[in-house]
């Protein structure tokens, strides 16, 4: 088990402690998860607005519910195959929203160009999972899955408050400086979870030649 993997195991373990003695079997898993979509929309709002800090805590607000409603299914038993693709259908949506908010605000700036590279790179971070589990393959490689890249980019909006304390006119800084780097890293892992993909069912087609000799 890889550390990302124990340090997720840790995380549901908590959330499962924390929130196993609120739920009521009447509660649904799916109807968090259209509230954690809804949190994303306000998300958006709220950095199209440039009010990055409270931007953040909505986009993390967005990303806690995006956990409970998993548990929530397993708590209460009532885990899907729809539902798991609804969370997944979701997610796109709610990564689109937080995306958008920011393209509003930076449409006259250079930064517009970035966070357009940024959409690409965690689209494909998805798709080519998602493509390459389709052909047979199994395991996630990377780094920069959606709780990294929605922890990194909450950690560059809450940044932005103690910026302001010492520059208010370059408050975004941190910001910046994550969506520059999410830009990098998520198109660096959709090309690694190529890459390992074309090894994994190159692998197979050698092995089912052989089989059929």
């Amino acid at each position: 088990m890889t550390m990302r993997e124990q340090l997720l195991k840790n995380y549901y373990a908590l959330v499962e402690r924390l929130i196993r003695p609120l739920i009521r079997s009447s509660f649904s898993p799916n109807a968090v998860s259209l509230v954690s979509l809804v949190a994303s929309l306000a998300a958006c709002i709220l950095y199209a607005r440039g009010t990055f800090f409270w931007g953040g805590i909505v986009l993390l607000l967005s990303g806690f519910l995006d956990t409970v409603d998993g548990t929530i299914a397993r708590i209460t038993k009532r885990s899907t195959r729809f539902g798991a693709l609804l969370d997944s259908t979701l997610d796109r949506y709610a990564d689109f929203f937080v995306f958008v908010g920011l393209l509003i605000f930076y449409r006259y700036h250079w930064m517009f160009f970035i966070i357009t590279l940024g959409i690409l790179g965690s689209f494909m971070v998805s798709y080519v999972k998602a493509r390459a589990e389709s052909l047979g393959t199994t395991g996630v490689v990377g780094l920069m899955q959606r709780p990294e890249r929605v922890l990194l980019i909450v950690a560059g909006s809450l940044l932005t408050l103690p910026a302001s304390w010492y520059d208010p006119r370059h408050e975004d800084v941190p910001l910046v400086a994550v969506l520059c780097l999410l830009s990098i890293l998520t198109n660096i892992t959709a090309l690694h979870r190529l890459l390992a993909a074309k090894q994994v069912l190159s692998q197979q087609e050698k092995e089912g030649v052989r089989g059929n000799r």
